[in-house]
C-alpha cells in the first residue's frame, strides 16, 4: 500500500475535469512515483486506442510510472464487464459495482433497495450476487483491480457489516489465485479494514487510490491512510 502512488485517476477521456498531462503534473508536484490513469468505458466506447497512445507517449515525458487502465461496470453474476472489444494496450481493468450485478443484469440500486424493502429480493442473495460477479470477473488474462469494492451497498440500504466473512474469504482466495488486486478508495471511503483483512491474509496486493476526477485531489489521502494504519501494512 504505497502512499506515493495514486492508482485510480480519471481524465478528460471520460468524466475527469483535467487532461492526463495535468494529472501527471499534479503527481509530479506531490512527488508520487506511480499514477494510475483510469477512464470509464462501455461496450460502445471507441476512444481506447487514442487513450492508450496518449498514455504511452506521455510515459516518455515523466519519471512517474504510468498505468493505463479502464474502468468498467460489473454486469451480472457471470462476471461479464461492460467492455468494448478493443482494449489492446490496457494494463489493468478496474471492475466496479456501478449498478447491482444481478443474474438478470445490471440493476439500478434504487430498484434493488425497493425490492429488498418489499420482500421481492433477499438482501443476502444480493450480497452473494455482488461477490459472485466480482469473483468471476477476475479470471481473465488482463490485470484486474476490484474497484471501490462494496461502494454500492449504502445505496441499497446495506453495509459492509452485512457481508459474511466466508464470502469475503472466498473472494479473497479467488483474487489471490488469479493474481489480481483490490483498491482502497479515498473517494468512496471503502472498503473497510475489516473487509480487507481476508485479502491481506491471502496475500492480495492492495492499492491506494483517490478515484480523483480533478487533478487537485490526486494523491491526497485521509481514509486510505487510516485503513493502512489499522491493517498495519507496510
Amino acid at each position: 500500500m504505497n502512499p506515493l502512488a495514486d492508482l485510480h485517476v480519471h481524465s478528460t477521456f471520460s468524466d475527469g475535469r483535467d487532461p492526463i498531462e495535468a494529472n501527471i503534473a499534479a503527481a509530479e508536484a506531490l512527488g508520487l512515483d506511480a499514477l494510475g490513469c483510469v477512464d470509464h468505458v462501455r461496450v460502445d466506447t471507441d476512444w481506447v486506442p487514442a487513450y492508450v497512445e496518449a498514455v504511452q507517449r506521455l510515459r516518455g515525458e515523466t519519471a512517474v510510472e504510468l498505468r493505463c487502465g479502464i474502468e468498467a461496470k460489473l454486469l451480472d453474476t457471470t462476471g461479464a464487464l461492460d467492455l468494448p472489444d478493443q482494449i489492446e494496450g490496457i494494463d489493468a481493468i478496474y471492475a466496479a459495482d456501478h449498478q447491482v450485478p444481478l443474474a438478470e443484469g445490471p440493476t439500478h440500486p434504487r430498484e434493488v433497495r425497493e425490492r429488498i424493502a418489499a420482500g421481492d429480493l433477499d438482501a443476502a442473495a444480493v450480497i452473494d450476487a455482488i461477490l459472485t460477479s466480482t469473483a468471476r470477473a477476475l479470471d481473465r488474462p488482463q490485470r484486474v483491480v476490484i474497484a471501490h469494492f462494496l461502494s454500492i451497498l449504502p445505496k441499497i440500504g446495506l453495509s459492509e457489516a452485512d457481508v459474511p466473512l466466508d464470502g469475503l474469504e472466498r473472494l479473497a482466495a479467488e483474487t489471490a489465485r488469479t493474481g489480481q488486486e483490490i483498491e482502497v478508495s479515498e473517494r468512496w471511503r471503502c472498503p473497510s479494514a475489516a473487509t480487507l483483512r481476508p485479502f491481506v491474509r491471502a496475500g492480495v496486493t492492495i492499492l491506494l487510490s483517490t478515484d480523483s476526477h480533478k487533478s487537485d485531489t490526486i494523491g491526497r489521502y485521509d481514509y486510505c491512510l487510516a485503513v493502512k494504519q489499522e491493517l498495519g501494512t507496510g
